[in-house]
């Protein structure tokens, strides 16, 4: 019997390696209850099978973006070339702001939620709102939301120069049009020390300063170890500290940052030293002969705010370098200096004198990159540098998410001189729009670079009758 099933077997096995037929007995493959019992069998040479074709890949999904809650308020801004200062550049690129802040950054097309405002700005270029530094007139000073005239002409100046934020002396304030809500980013305040080589006797009474203060504040480290041993020692006194001794404590304890204004040299060398020597953080105005020595600055950790145009000419009773240079700028950066631009005029100025003024800051800049300063960094200069050395870089400068939606869309280049702003956008709103506002709109209306110049002029058009 057994020899019969043997017998069986084999014979089934022959079919089913030359016939590739299975045989199904109960249910089940007899090539499966084999392959258990042998290896299986080999493939016969011009036989291979071909691997079915694969499948077709699905088609990408149109990105979407689809609103969360009804009541939250989108703008999508599509089509244009983004410019996020610390992230790159995305042409075709769209921006999505959510309840004024930046939601998304899409390097391409894509829709936006249902409800959203939408604005087409193909062929146009997105940068962030550009910070002042300084400025005179462009917002009311100290809490400006007690002091500033929601409709000053400056404001919109100024935003139709695409700035949205400046520091005002003791805040950093947003420029709004018609409103006063929302306008103090974080207050900000700078230390004044003078140590010119012209007042010794302000000198040395500086140095005197800084020495009783450092000399109190390592008391205070003793103290402190003191108190873990005899929690009732007393504290050093510190009821002196006023004037000038608590200006030189916030310098000494990090709390503030000196602001000098420092335009040769010399003065640079010596207020660097000092600083070095006391270990404060300093940020130099002008530094227009930062070039002839800019490890001077770079050892210190200084940063410094320029004005490529401003000029000084070389004093020629001295046998070295002097004065101001065009690359200075450049020299700088090269040196690591944290470089921040301004112009030499902090306000807005309407008498004709273009580009001296806070109405071109973008102009200064470009002359910073006339001496080789990278393009990249002049930008950084008026956007992101400013923001991080008045402490909102969390919430301007550049484009990046969740910071506050605060950008300009321009119709070109940002350092061109024919570039003009189209929006100005503050908190997600616009808070300037050129075709709207009636001071810059007659001055290529669709947008064509090569319109021929207007033949007339604001406020009054050429003919209009005067109005008595």
């Amino acid at each position: 019997m057994l020899k019969k099933i043997r017998t069986i077997t084999a014979l089934l096995a022959f079919v089913i390696v030359f016939t590739d037929m299975p045989v199904i007995p109960g249910g089940y493959s007899l090539s499966e209850s084999i392959s258990e019992a042998q290896d299986p069998p080999r493939r016969r040479r011009g036989r291979r099978r071909q691997a079915p074709p694969p499948a077709p890949e699905p088609e990408p999904e149109k990105k979407e973006i689809v609103a969360a809650d009804s009541e939250d308020e989108y703008l999508v801004i599509r089509g244009a070339t983004l410019h996020t200062v610390t992230g790159g550049t995305h042409r075709n690129g769209t921006l999505i702001c959510k309840n004024g802040k930046i939601y998304q950054i899409v390097a391409g097309p894509v829709d936006g939620p249902e409800g959203a405002e939408v604005i087409d700005a193909t062929g146009h270029h997105v940068y962030p709102g550009l910070v002042a530094f300084r400025s005179s007139g462009l917002v009311g000073s100290g809490e400006a939301e007690k002091s500033q005239d929601p409709f000053d002409l400056d404001t919109t100046m100024g935003l139709a120069a695409g700035i949205t934020a400046t520091w005002n002396g003791s805040r950093v304030t947003k420029l709004v049009h018609g409103s006063l809500e929302d306008l103090t980013i974080r207050p900000k305040s700078f230390s004044s020390i003078n140590y010119s080589y012209r007042n010794p006797r302000g000198r040395s009474e500086l140095r005197r300063a800084m020495d009783r203060v450092q000399e109190h504040l390592r008391a205070l480290e003793r103290h402190a170890e003191e108190k873990k041993k005899d929690p009732e020692a007393k504290a050093p006194d510190d009821k002196w500290i006023k004037g000038i001794y608590a200006t030189v404590r916030s310098l000494l304890t990090g709390q503030s940052q000196a602001l000098v204004r420092a335009r040769s040299m010399a003065e640079i060398r010596e207020y660097s030293a000092l600083a070095r020597k006391y270990g404060f953080e300093i940020v130099f105005e002008g530094a227009e002969e930062g070039w002839i020595d800019p490890g001077v600055l770079s050892r210190t950790g200084a940063s410094a705010v320029i004005s490529p145009r401003a000029r000084v000419d070389a004093n020629e009773d001295l046998n070295r370098e002097s004065g101001s240079s065009i690359e200075n700028a450049r020299v700088l950066h090269d040196a690591g200096v944290p470089l921040v631009i301004l112009p030499q005029s902090t306000g807005i100025a309407l008498w004709g004198l273009a580009g001296r003024d806070l109405s071109h800051l973008p102009l200064e800049a470009a002359f910073a990159v006339r001496g080789g300063l990278p393009e990249q960094v002049a930008i950084e200069a008026i956007t992101i540098e400013p923001a991080r050395l008045l402490g909102v870089a969390d919430r301007v400068g550049s484009l990046e998410v969740g910071k506050d939606a605060d950008f300009i869309i321009t119709d070109g280049d940002l350092l061109s001189y024919m570039t003009l702003v189209r929006w100005a956008f503050v908190n997600g709103k616009i808070q300037y729009d050129k075709e709207e506002e009636g001071i810059l709109d007659h001055i290529r209306p669709d947008g064509d670079l090569d319109a021929p110049p207007p033949d007339d002029h604001w406020p009054r058009r050429l003919g209009d009758p005067l109005k008595g």
